[in-house]
């Protein structure tokens, strides 16, 4: 939620060390605010933090959703919903050019150049450099090998049934995956089901249970007994593990050897507007996040990355269970350089590959690249995005105290004096998981957390406080000596904390 009132942040460190990681260059599409005849190549300068030039050519790239790798090569395919086709972009070079399909919608099967989609969103490539896409319209998934487009199940009726290839029908198909073993994994998105499609092209329900009207559901559980709503992304682990971006539930599932559960996001309720279930913004334990209709997805040593579409953002699951911001704010916009200026506008599409996240925002018709580390995460820390991940309370005589997402309601409360915000120190290690050891005598708190330590004592500057027998300390001076970032919202009076864990 966006907060009314005056913000005070009071510096958060470690942001030059995000500079590195987070830069974003446009690596595919029309820059923000420039013009050029179809086919010119331009060239430009990004962001001080990216310390890059980016060389495109506009190729009609309209609406891009899905990311995958090109049969060979470090070449992308990029599926362009709005154009009927799929683009080829050669970052060497720094061109897009057309891989399949006319440009016509339609529904033609044959040689690249000149068979139709209608209309696709996702693609995934196996093993051996086919490439598979949903061809959403069409109520089917394609094949390109060879130079040439098939069809591997569906026959372009909106439906649903398993079996055998044009006997099986699907519903406005989205999201796609490949196994090691060849077998195509669809988010079936109007069906509210997983599918999946053998090598020989037998289609069967993988996972949850087509409604027997139009709307989803959520239910954890077996595959057979679970349920989703307008599930899009989908993406395999190492171990086999397939997790789906359960779009319309604004949660993030899992499906493992059988069973449905929910990895990242919570239950919320339903939108007697909309029917829908509420969506929302929360970094923190995966169990008290939230998303916003999340619609991509890519997985990289231990990382799950999403594109949360709604919320103008990409998000990461890391392996300990913790959802972070990684680009983006809450406004919509087309903007790059470093991961907190960054704006998209409904990223959806992603794909991870040497480093770097490319991320399609379709309509900026254009294909942003994040540059990332799977093992040393740097999230957005601001001020910003630490308060419209929280609901408030309305402003009582007492300043609120948060931390990591929760309120604080046992202890001593926070208080303001000249400008500056002092926090009960006790009250805000403790709940880190601090241990706090007074030492009477010398009037110092020593704390320490595995193998982390610290010691505070008052001081003649009023950084370091005794006020009512309880040891404070200054929000700022919180700042210089941890991780910690503190904003202080004035019209709620709550002050807000995010511990960087």
């Amino acid at each position: 939620m966006n907060k009314k009132g005056m913000l005070l942040a009071f510096g958060a460190l470690l942001v030059t060390s995000l500079l590195p990681q987070g830069g974003i260059a446009t690596a595919a599409g029309a820059a923000p605010g420039a013009t050029a005849r179809a086919g010119t190549a331009m060239e430009w300068s990004v962001a001080e933090a990216t310390a890059a030039a980016v060389t495109y050519e506009l190729q009609g790239l309209r609406q891009p959703w899905g990311l995958t790798a090109a049969a060979s090569g470090e070449e992308l395919l990029v599926v362009s919903s709005g154009s009927h086709n799929i683009g080829r972009w050669n970052g060497a070079a720094g061109k897009i050019s057309a891989a399949a399909g006319s440009g016509a919608a339609g529904y033609v099967d044959g040689e690249a150049a000149a068979a139709a989609f209608r209309t696709p969103s996702f693609a995934a490539t196996d093993a051996k450099g086919n490439v598979y896409i949903s061809d959403t319209d069409n109520h089917a998934i394609r094949k390109f090998a060879g130079g040439k487009l098939t069809t591997l199940a569906g026959n372009g009726e909106a439906g649903y049934m398993d079996g055998e290839q044009s006997k099986a029908r699907f519903n406005s198909p989205t999201g796609i995956a490949v196994d090691t073993e060849g077998s195509v994994y669809v988010a079936d998105t109007l069906n509210h089901v997983i599918r999946r499609i053998t090598p020989e092209g037998v289609v069967s329900t993988f996972a949850g249970q087509a409604p027997s009207g139009e709307t989803g559901d959520y239910v954890d559980g077996t595959a057979a007994q679970a349920r989703f709503n307008e599930p899009t992304g989908l993406a395999f682990d190492e171990a086999g593990r397939l997790f789906v971006a359960d779009s319309g539930n604004h949660v993030i599932r899992v499906i493992d050897k059988g069973e449905v559960a929910t990895l990242a996001g919570q239950k919320t309720a339903v939108d007697p507007l909309t029917g829908y279930r509420m969506g929302g913004y929360q970094n923190g334990a995966a169990a008290d996040a939230r998303f916003n209709r999340p619609r991509g997805l890519a997985y990289a040593d231990g990382v799950l990355f999403v594109a949360d579409s709604l919320n103008h953002r990409v998000r990461a699951v890391t392996a300990n269970g913790r959802v972070v911001t990684l680009a983006g704010n809450n406004a919509a916009g087309d903007q790059i350089g470093t991961a907190e200026q960054t704006q998209f506008n409904q990223p959806s599409g992603l794909f991870y590959r040497s480093g770097k996240l490319y991320i399609s925002d379709p309509p900026n018709g254009n294909v942003k690249a994040l540059a990332v580390n799977p093992a040393q995460l740097q999230p957005v820390r601001n001020a910003e995005d630490l308060l419209s991940g929280i609901d408030l309370l309305p402003a009582g005589a007492a300043v609120q105290l948060w931390l990591d997402g929760k309120q604080l309601t046992s202890g001593p409360a926070p208080y303001t004096r000249e400008n500056k915000v002092y926090l009960p120190v006790r009250s805000v290690f403790s709940a880190w998981g601090a241990e706090l050891n007074w030492h009477a005598a010398s009037k110092t708190a020593k704390l320490h957390k595995g193998d982390w330590s610290l010691s505070l004592k008052p001081d003649s500057k009023g950084k370091v406080v005794i006020t009512r027998g309880a040891l404070y300390i200054e929000a700022s001076h919180l700042e210089s000596l941890t991780s910690f970032l503190a904003v202080y919202d004035t019209e709620y009076r709550a002050a807000v904390l995010d511990s960087g864990q």
